[in-house]
């Protein structure tokens, strides 16, 4: 129980850290749930999100991710930029046992009206080592509103 307060206090102090700003939203899939995102300058961002994790059972998920972000690696209809990021972190998923694992996320980001908003669809391989051990891919698209 202390180590799941520990996850959600450091989700939700993301902005107690100085960078270009915080931005908190709803993430739909694999975990669904809420999520944050804290840029730490203009190309890397620290992410976590809390959730359910539906997949062969519906389990609480926890995760968090040291993003690099390339700005404008693609375009939608020549005029949307979107933005590829990657990155490394971490997964806890809880249900009769906890599990921990490696997650390798990639994703595209579009930011709406002056970067006050963005929306986002990933793709995240999970190497789970304790408890179950395994591969699961998580799929997840959302937004998020800065402040």
């Amino acid at each position: 129980m202390k180590l799941i307060l520990a996850m959600i206090l450091m989700l939700f102090s993301l902005n107690s850290f100085s960078g270009e700003g915080t931005g908190v939203g709803f993430m739909l899939g694999n975990p669904t749930g809420l999520n944050a995102k804290h840029w730490l300058n203009s190309s890397q961002a620290v992410d976590g999100a809390i959730g359910f994790s539906l997949g062969r059972t519906t389990n609480f998920s926890i995760h968090s991710d040291y993003l690099f972000h390339k700005a404008g690696a693609f375009y939608f209809n020549d005029v949307h930029p979107l933005d590829l990021y990657y990155g490394l972190g971490g997964r806890m998923e809880f249900d009769d046992q906890m599990d921990l694992g490696l997650r390798v996320p990639i994703g595209l980001v579009h930011q709406l009206d002056n970067d006050s908003a963005d929306i986002f669809a990933e793709v995240a391989p999970i190497l789970d080592f304790i408890g179950r051990n395994g591969v699961e891919v998580h799929l997840a698209i959302g937004g998020r509103y800065y402040f």
